[in-house]
């Protein structure tokens, strides 16, 4: 039966069609062939569909259709939320249909059905005036879930146990202080097991504080703050657990924990007041049966800093710099000690000293002590000693020192300084002025213990004794020869020693300054007046050799430039029979005026022979226009060229007095007597003669190669 009338239906209706308009927020809707007239026989559904959380809106601006009774014929029908929500047709104004005119048809869900069907006649009393249809124009508006609060039933929406928040396209629900929204999004439950509480302060309370809290409660709240703080528990009023008058709560209890410690149990209606934890980690634990009308608890925590020990210095030398009245976690205090004390912490030396407050409430080092500055033993001085002025061998601090130099054979030197030295607040030891560098002790210059005291005859001279020469040196380079002790490593010599006229010896690798290459054959000795004992002291090797740039060993008939310096490895040490010879004042030519007495010691030839012991003979410094006359009448007699006498020479002896140095004695010094500073003067140097005790002698002037013997030397070590 159900085909027949289907077939009739599609016989009985020309056009049956249906869509679903997109998810959009507006649209319009019109009827068939709009704005011409509808078709005849049509059926026609529009189903509007917005995005979830919006309603429909519906408004027609244009209606007309044909007008009947209970619109039977020609009509619009609208349904949404599965609910009709009318039948129209007519036209504005007419007696029969049923006009929407401006009414506004609104979902409650978020769709809503139109449905337009037209019979065979779109005419009315069968005149010729068709009728245009609808044009409706729909939008999504926002569904306030939450206006119906929560007695909403479900089927007509959602329904939020608490509270319902509504927003553009939607709504959420949330729960009261103390409840969780379940998996359902609607409903709320107490869930106190696991709140956790990280600032540094706040407040929690049973759930509806200070309303009465719901039964069967398990509740843990945990604060937990970084260590080094200390959680303070304040109860606030009203405080009313459930308790029972004979057994100690036994329904209702509230457990406070520190640290993993239980520190108290609480019920009734005493507050406990205020609780100092003294720990970060802190447990409220709230339990409840099934009954009670009681109003629970609330709770402001604070916390502050732990707190450390004051600190306390071990002695009075200990100084804690900025004491505070109270040291918290994280404060530190800085410890230093007073002037000439140091910081030591376990046997060690500090720099500095600082300790932290710790989180458990230690310091994280133990106060450190002070102990007096130790300067450790003064610096030795060569050739010298230091005297204790306090106690003897008291390095600390303030203790004070005196140098002093093994006398008389070295002098302090101190540069304008202070002798004395005292143990420094910085460790070490220094003089008034600041300076750690200790004075020098360097040789004292012509100051022979036996001087000689009498002018003597010359070849066949003196036997000089013990003392009266400590200077003297003999010198095996080239042959015997001689030389003077400067200071306490340098030899003064003559440059013919080194390097003999006319003979072959490499003297063009000579450098810049004039030092020469060391053949390693180089002898010199010292200490002794009598030849086989100052063997037997030994060699004392040499370092470097300078030769003056100005001595020219190709020329044997000027001699000018004939001086030069031996530095030996090791520095003498000085005494009665090793004493350098002072160096003459730049300003000072008095030394070689006419008539001036001097003395020449050396280990050379006499008459022919090598003598066993040192030999000295005085001599005065002659005239210079009479040696130069001497020497052009000699070259005349004997025909040779003449030797070159130059500014940086001077002569001495007397061809009648039979007297003079002989082989074996160059490189030996020409010494004077300064009668202002009672030194011996080393005056000239012995290089070069006409035979032996036949003429005068001639000298290296050494006062005109003063400048190049300082800078070979250096002046502080003469």
């Amino acid at each position: 039966m159900l085909f027949p009338f289907l077939l009739w239906e599609s016989l009985l209706f020309g056009v049956i069609s249906s869509s679903q308009t997109p998810k959009k927020l507006f649209g319009e809707i019109t009827s068939p062939s709009y704005p011409k007239p509808y078709p005849n026989n049509n059926i026609s559904s529009w189903d509007i569909v917005v995005p979830k959380g919006f309603v429909v809106k519906l408004t027609f601006w244009q209606f007309d259709l044909e007008p009947s009774e209970s619109c039977f014929y020609d009509y619009v029908k609208i349904t949404a939320d599965k609910k009709d929500l009318g039948r129209y047709c007519g036209q504005p104004g007419s007696a029969k249909g049923n006009h929407p005119g401006t009414r506004e048809f609104v979902s409650k869900g978020n769709q809503m059905r139109l449905k337009f069907q037209s019979d065979f006649s779109n005419e009315e009393n069968g005149t010729l005036i068709p009728y245009k249809g609808f044009l409706a124009y729909y939008q999504a508006v926002d569904q306030d879930e939450c206006t119906h609060g929560n007695a909403i039933k479900e089927e007509e929406g959602p329904q939020c146990q608490h509270t319902c928040h509504n927003y553009i396209g939607g709504y959420f629900c949330s729960c009261h202080p103390g409840y969780q929204l379940q998996k359902d999004q609607h409903s709320c439950k107490v869930e106190c097991s696991n709140e956790l509480f990280t600032e540094a302060s706040g407040y929690l309370s049973s759930p509806e504080y200070p309303e009465p809290y719901p039964a069967e409660l398990q509740c843990k709240y945990s604060i937990r703050l970084d260590k080094g703080l200390s959680i303070t528990l304040k109860f606030l009023e009203p405080f009313d657990i459930d308790e029972h008058q004979q057994v100690h709560c036994p329904y209702d209890q509230l457990k406070v924990q520190a640290g993993g410690r239980l520190l108290k149990e609480f019920c009734g209606k005493v507050s406990p007041g205020i609780i100092d934890t003294n720990s970060n980690e802190v447990d409220i634990l709230f339990f409840t049966d099934e009954s009670g009308f009681s109003r629970g608890w609330k709770i402001h925590y604070s916390s502050e800093r732990i707190r450390c020990p004051q600190p306390v210095p071990w002695d009075e030398f200990t100084v804690i710099k900025n004491p505070q009245p109270v040291y918290q976690f994280r404060d530190y205090f800085i410890v230093s000690c007073q002037k000439g004390y140091r910081l030591t912490e376990g046997g060690q030396k500090l720099a500095s000293f600082t300790a932290v407050c710790q989180d458990d409430g230690t310091w994280h080092r133990p106060m450190p002590q002070c102990e007096i500055v130790n300067c450790g033993d003064p610096k030795l001085l060569n050739n010298g000693h230091f005297n204790y002025v306090s106690k003897p061998g008291n390095n600390e601090y303030q203790s004070a020192i005196t140098y002093h130099c093994k006398k008389p054979y070295y002098h302090l030197v101190t540069k304008g300084r202070s002798d004395t030295y005292t143990c420094s607040a910085q460790g070490s030891w220094e003089n008034q002025d600041g300076h750690v560098d200790i004075p020098a002790c360097l040789p004292v210059c012509g100051k022979p213990d036996n001087p000689v005291t009498s002018i003597q005859r010359i070849v066949g001279g003196s036997r000089a004794n013990p003392g009266n020469f400590p200077w003297q040196a003999k010198t095996l380079i080239h042959g015997l020869g001689g030389g003077a002790l400067l200071g306490d490593r340098w030899i003064l010599t003559a440059a013919h020693t080194i390097y003999p006229k006319n003979k072959e010896h490499g003297m063009e690798a000579i450098g810049r300054d004039g030092e020469a290459l060391l053949t390693g054959d180089e002898e010199v000795y010292l200490g002794h007046t009598n030849v086989t004992e100052i063997l037997k002291l030994g060699n004392r090797p040499v370092r470097r050799i300078f030769v003056h740039p100005g001595y020219k060993p190709g020329n044997s008939h000027n001699f000018d430039g004939d001086i030069a310096l031996l530095e030996l490895k090791e520095p003498v040490k000085l005494g009665r029979d090793v004493l350098p010879i002072c160096l003459p004042d730049v300003k000072n030519n008095t030394f070689y005026t006419t008539g001036y007495m001097g003395y020449v010691s050396g280990f050379g030839v006499e008459k022919n022979i090598l003598p066993d012991h040192l030999k000295y003979v005085a001599l005065p410094v002659a005239d210079r226009t009479i040696c130069q006359q001497w020497l052009q009448n000699n070259n005349k007699k004997t025909m040779n060229k003449t030797m070159v006498f130059s500014e940086n020479m001077f002569c001495a002896g007397s061809p009648s007095a039979n007297k003079d140095t002989c082989q074996g004695d160059s490189g030996s010094v020409f010494t004077v007597l300064d009668p202002e500073s009672e030194r011996w003067i080393a005056t000239g140097i012995v290089s070069w003669g006409i035979d032996c005790a036949k003429g005068y002698g001639f000298y290296t002037k050494i006062i005109n190669y003063l400048d190049w013997i300082k800078k070979i030397t250096g002046e502080k070590t003469l």
